[in-house]
């Protein structure tokens, strides 16, 4: 008897452990399946700019209008939110006295290229191939850029691990990019977006620094929405200059979602800051492009533009893209992300 009640005793005290341990897994799948959404919101990105482009009659006049919308809703965040303002303040009292360096408020012109490049590039290549070549990008630059002192949290020198990585993601690059061009794409259209990419590992070093000092992503974000439309507005008048004309704007019907290629930027950003805590850095960073590449695969298979390709070529690149990321980002490549580092 007394077993028995020492047995049930255990049993007691084990439930709330087990039901505890379920509720984890369940948070931990629901914040994945939540980072997966937002990954697959950078492709829809990808796709309206892309189709956004041709009907405004420029690449730069689509990349205009997605960093308005973009700016109109964090700038909305902004305002409202007193720690973002005090962190505006705070931002604007440290450049004007010079302890924040004023190029560092130029992550923005990053971005800017990176909608050009959806909007010049996707009608080409499809959203797929430009994910592949814009991540390719982004990891080779980070590679570089963490081995200077850009980063908030210092230089990182490469690792065996890391270059491994990185090469791999160059090949799949590569060997994706070796059936587009054998289809007649320009080898400019992969090149744009993976330099696109590789700045883009500037932008975030130079995000970090402002957000520590700041203290709000909020401030960081606006910051780039700021630079980004006002370069994008001194781009666009030389393209009009030089004979650029602004031929349309989505009015058909279906084409309204078209103009949220800006909100699309944001859901990624607002989602991932809610689910970082929750998966930390590494699963983040990897649901979040199993989400940007899946999405990219669907939309050209399954919604195709005239340059979409979904083959076995393409789809075995983007598997070895996620496999060259994932051991890029392992903690034991030396990864700050792989550490909990937050871009």
């Amino acid at each position: 008897m007394a077993a028995a009640q020492d047995h049930a005793a255990a049993g007691r005290r084990l439930t709330p452990t087990g039901r505890g341990a379920s509720a984890g897994l369940l948070s931990l799948l629901a914040a994945g399946f939540v980072t997966v959404v937002a990954g697959g919101a950078m492709s829809l990105q990808g796709r309206a700019n892309g189709l956004l482009g041709p009907i405004l009659g420029h690449a730069v006049f689509a990349a205009l209008v997605s960093f308005l919308t973009g700016l109109l809703i964090v700038g909305t965040v902004l305002v409202s939110s007193p720690h973002a303002r005090t962190g505006a303040r705070i931002l604007t009292r440290l450049v004007r006295s010079g302890r924040m360096p004023w190029w560092m408020l130029l992550g923005g012109l990053s971005g800017a290229l990176v909608v050009i490049a959806q909007a010049a590039t996707v009608p080409i290549m499809g959203v797929a191939m430009f994910t592949m070549a814009f991540v390719s990008g982004q990891v080779t630059g980070g590679l570089v850029v963490d081995a200077t002192r850009l980063p908030p949290g210092g230089r990182q020198r490469p690792t065996l691990l890391r270059v491994i990585g990185v090469l791999i993601v160059l090949g799949a690059l590569v060997f994706g990019a070796g059936e587009r061009l054998e289809l007649g794409v320009p080898l400019w259209a992969p090149l744009l977006p993976f330099a696109s990419g590789t700045l883009t590992a500037v932008q975030q070093a130079f995000n970090g620094r402002i957000r520590a000092a700041s203290r709000s992503a909020v401030v960081a974000t606006t910051t780039n929405f700021l630079t980004g439309l006002a370069a994008l507005l001194v781009v666009a008048g030389i393209a009009m200059a030089l004979g650029a004309a602004w031929t349309g704007f989505p009015a058909a019907p279906g084409q309204w979602w078209l103009l949220l290629g800006g909100a699309f930027g944001v859901v990624f950003i607002g989602l991932t800051s809610l689910t970082v805590a929750r998966l930390g850095v590494l699963l983040l960073s990897l649901f979040s492009l199993f989400g940007n590449l899946l999405g990219a695969l669907l939309l050209d298979a399954l919604l195709p533009l005239p340059g979409s390709l979904v083959s076995t070529t393409t789809v075995i690149s983007a598997a070895l893209v996620l496999v060259g990321i994932a051991v890029t980002i392992t903690p034991s490549s030396g990864s700050r992300r792989g550490r909990g580092f937050r871009r």
